[in-house]
């Protein structure tokens, strides 16, 4: 009698594990959907499989599960820019057992952490991010230790490249090149891709084009070599060279191919990105007035698709948030009660949106009438300086996208001229015009419709001409140039 229960303790024990095993496969499952969801850029699938995931998870109490299920949900709501809720992601993950003996893990969510920060303009915090990034890779052995290092020495390299510190972009980018020594080059062949191509970029950004061109051919090579599937990075860095080259043709035929490789792995985030720059360049350059209103076609057509995915996400999100706080309410009160806190909640919502939404329009009207009254005092001390005839006979010049404009602006405003040469000896006489309408207070979209570009393309050489006159970026771009002007008469 006491064999044969022991014999059914056995069996009850090994058909237990065996279930576990079976509820951990299922979650695991899932995990690697969303991950592989995620190398899409699917993020409704990547998301409903996470989600799906971690409730399996907390129902089976499998603790990593929950944790890895937590990271693709903070994954996907960092990709569409929820930053607060893919915070309180990370912090359940966090609290996972897995979490706090994992240091790859560990190391994994200091980097998406960084990137948050970075994304909201939280420099130091992001750094700060990265350095316990590379920390936890110190923890691992081996190749983990290397590839994480790399990592993190590239999410390094990525904040002081968008910061313009060319100095620790050049460091970190040397530390991941003598971290990859030693990992075996097929197996990691993106990593050692995704190393070169930031030393090609950055010698590009250095003008440096035959160490860029060394570079990103040494990308090429391993592209080739290994067959690698995903190479627009490569190619989008090949174009940039050739475009800092001035070869804007050149640098065309690398922007395309780029975008053929997208299409063929089905990035259309990155497909999106590629329709937008290449309806700016080939308009802001003159290469084809037909093939850039194809691509900005192209562009708003997929933009209006991704967005409406995006409004599903955060559907989606919203209606796990309430579905949490049913679940809660469940314990406490009955159906009906739940009902109307949903109703309420709602109804919160809905009016702290509209309340939002017509604060949002008075500030934006508001700020309309200060621009326009900004605008009528500048015309009234430029009519006092040069007189009404004069004046008016420049704006007309201008709107009309007249030759003659520049010519006029700068025998009215022969200082001006001088102290932007004074900046820069060669600059075109396009350039000039530009700075010229931005010192008469002309709008974004004024100068785009009177110069026939897109308003893209005007923000683009803006941005252009803040690098060269090295204008704070929270500088007002006009107010500048005109405090450029007075500084002149001065």
């Amino acid at each position: 009698m006491k064999k044969q229960f022991l014999f059914f303790i056995l069996c009850l024990f090994t058909f237990t594990a065996l279930a576990s095993d079976e509820n951990k496969k299922e979650v695991d499952a899932l995990v690697n959907e969303a991950k592989d969801f995620q190398a899409s850029v699917n993020l409704i699938q990547q998301l409903d499989c996470a989600m799906k995931a971690l409730d399996l998870a907390t129902k089976y109490e499998y603790d990593e599960g929950k944790a890895r299920a937590q990271f693709w949900i903070a994954d996907a709501l960092l990709y569409i820019g929820l930053f607060k809720e893919s915070f309180k992601a990370i912090e359940s993950l966090q609290a996972t057992k897995f979490y706090q003996n994992d240091a790859q893990m560990q190391g994994e969510i200091h980097g998406m952490k960084g990137k948050c920060y970075m994304y909201l303009g939280l420099t130091h915090q992001a750094i700060q991010e990265f350095q316990l990034q590379l920390a936890a890779a110190k923890k691992l052995e081996d190749e983990k230790q290397k590839k994480l290092s790399v990592y993190a020495y590239g999410n390094l390299s990525t904040i002081f490249n968008r910061t313009d510190k060319l100095d620790s972009l050049m460091k970190y980018n040397q530390l991941q090149l003598e971290t990859l020594k030693g990992l075996n080059e097929k197996e990691n062949a993106l990593l050692f891709i995704g190393v070169y191509d930031d030393m090609g970029s950055f010698y590009t950004k250095k003008l440096d084009f035959p160490k860029a061109a060394y570079y990103l051919k040494e990308s090429l090579k391993l592209v080739e070599k290994y067959k690698v599937p995903v190479y627009y990075n490569t190619m989008t860095y090949l174009g940039n060279l050739e475009q800092e080259k001035e070869n804007y043709k050149e640098g065309l035929v690398f922007f395309e191919k780029s975008l053929a490789n997208k299409k063929a792995v089905g990035n259309r985030e990155a497909i999106r990105n590629s329709y937008r720059f290449l309806a700016d360049y080939y308009a802001y350059y003159k290469l084809g007035d037909a093939k850039a209103q194809e691509y900005e076609f192209a562009f708003s057509r997929l933009n209006d698709s991704l967005e409406k995915e995006n409004r599903q996400v955060m559907d989606m999100v919203l209606a796990r948030i309430l579905n949490s706080k049913d679940k809660e309410a469940a314990k406490k009160v009955s159906q009906s009660s739940r009902i109307s806190m949903i109703v309420l909640v709602l109804f919160i919502l809905s009016s702290v949106f509209f309340t939002w939404r017509v604060r949002q329009n008075r500030k934006i009207i508001v700020q309309k009438e200060e621009a326009l009254q900004e605008t009528e005092v500048i015309n009234r001390e430029l009519v006092e300086q040069i007189g009404d005839n004069k004046f008016n006979n420049l704006i007309d010049l201008a709107k009309s996208n007249n030759p003659e404009f520049l010519t006029l602006f700068t025998e009215l405003y022969p200082q001006f001229i001088q102290e932007l040469k004074t900046y820069d000896p060669n600059l075109r006489s396009t350039e000039l015009e530009f700075c010229a309408m931005a010192f008469l207070n002309f709008s974004t979209k004024n100068i785009s419709e009177y110069t026939y570009v897109t308003v893209r393309a005007v923000q683009v050489r803006k941005n252009r001409l803040r690098k060269k006159f090295d204008i704070p970026s929270d500088a007002d771009f006009n107010t500048w140039m005109r405090e450029l002007g007075e500084k002149s008469v001065r």
